[in-house]
């Protein structure tokens, strides 16, 4: 889904798998020479089914009058993968919409017979859309993103940059850059993050006076990365298909180099490490919520507060990484964790400390969520822990609810909060 970047309107692309499209069903209806040609209705029946079909279309979704104001059908066997809005410097910075498909496309095992680029112009204040031309690619983009007035896709391995022609995308610039699938693109200035559908993250550089993508580091750990956003220039946080969320950050010094060379000549000839790039990423936090990130977002609670990154899971979860301001808190948070550690021992007697490091020792994340329990212990236990923290057990419950934004989390609701911690001392909290 997609929202238009000046207009309340939203573009929503949908594909079905073994399923037959709105062409293929009318074709098979025409063609049929018995008398019963009548169709049974999608709503009560459900969409006929075909294997080796996709059904996929593009809605253009108006929020405030609550309908669907136009909806495209794709044919010929295509499906949907990817959607961006891109602003183009050669048409006069106007908008368009960007959409990748799939023709005659098998998950498992993976392939296609090709891709397909979409452009479509907005229409009546982005109500409808109107297409102009589509551009084959050798593999279904699954990643789309608008860079500095053209368009960035990442098809396969590659990364691409086009720009808008008449008849069909030009091609600008090409680098392999990701080891198996681009799945994901996010950008800063002239720095590109590629996401790797199970190598993690690559930063690339691109170099203007050349034309080139160049790769300068990557990560040392595989991870399914499923979602992913730029935290500032040099950090990025993710999650991966195995539930996992990270945050890594290059290292300040191979960040420095790589927007120091105009031309690239540096990092064109620098050695690579371990048949990858110069550079490795360090890994700032890990945690494991026990749900798969599907996407997170960089934003703030409430006007003028601090930034958090929102993350939402595929079994409904709605977290909330935030970070730590003062070596204060972060000590007297680190503390109570480990006294809830042992006096809150999980039901099923698995050690806390396991069960947070399923994938990767947990690092820089402090678990809200236990540290909320001690509401709910004995009171001497309670006193106990607040003895050793040098605090009356008003104090310590009064700095769980103020640590936690209790009055930003509406009492309606359950919001599972893991707040992350992404600066210097990298450190995070976790709350509900």
């Amino acid at each position: 889904m997609l929202k238009h970047p000046d207009q309340p309107m939203f573009y929503v692309i949908e594909a079905d798998a073994n399923t037959l499209s709105v062409a293929t069903k009318r074709k098979l209806l025409n063609g049929a020479r018995n008398g019963d040609t009548n169709e049974l209705a999608p709503v009560e029946f459900g969409n006929p089914r075909g294997e080796g079909h996709w059904a996929s279309c593009i809605s253009v979704v108006d929020p405030i009058g609550k309908e669907v104001t136009q909806r495209i059908e794709l044919e010929e066997n295509e499906a949907a993968f990817s959607i961006a809005a891109v602003s183009f410097s050669s048409q006069d910075d106007e908008w368009f919409l960007v959409v990748g498909t799939g023709k005659d496309t098998c998950l498992s095992p993976r392939k296609s017979t090709n891709g397909y680029i979409h452009i479509y112009r907005f229409l009546n204040d982005g109500k409808e859309l109107e297409f102009i031309h589509k551009t084959k690619v050798d593999e279904p983009p699954l990643a789309l993103l608008g860079f500095q007035g053209r368009l960035l896709a990442g098809i396969g391995k590659d990364l691409k940059i086009y720009d808008l022609g008449m008849k069909q995308l030009l091609r600008k610039a090409q680098g392999q850059v990701a080891p198996n699938l681009i799945n994901g693109l996010q950008t800063q200035g002239s720095r590109v993050i590629v996401s790797d559908v199970q190598e993690s993250v690559t930063y690339v550089v691109y170099k203007y006076q050349d034309n080139r993508l160049i790769p300068f580091a990557d990560d040392m750990i595989p991870r399914f990365t499923t979602c992913t956003t730029m935290v500032d220039y040099e950090t990025v946080a993710g999650g991966d298909r195995f539930g996992n969320f990270w945050i890594v950050r290059c290292p300040q010094k191979a960040s420095d180099e790589s927007d120091e060379d105009p031309a690239g000549g540096h990092l064109i000839h620098e050695r690579s490490y371990l048949q990858g790039a110069p550079n490795r990423l360090n890994l700032m936090c890990h945690f494991y919520p026990q749900d798969i990130p599907t996407s997170v977002q960089k934003a703030q609670l409430v006007t003028g507060g601090r930034d958090t990154l929102v993350w939402t899971g595929l079994q409904g979860t709605i977290g909330l990484m935030i970070p730590f301001v003062s070596r204060e808190d972060v000590d007297f948070f680190q503390t109570l964790e480990q006294h809830m550690r042992t006096e809150d021992a999980p039901l099923a007697g698995r050690d806390h400390l396991i069960y947070r490091s399923y994938y990767v020792p947990v690092k820089g994340v402090i678990d809200g969520d236990l540290c909320e329990n001690y509401s709910l212990l004995p009171r001497d236990k309670k006193a106990m822990i607040a003895a050793e923290l040098d605090r009356s057990i008003r104090e310590v419950e009064r700095k769980i609810a103020v640590g936690f934004l209790r009055p930003f989390v509406s009492a309606s609701e359950r919001v599972l909060t893991y707040s992350a911690g992404y600066a210097e001392s990298g450190c995070v909290l976790a709350v509900e």
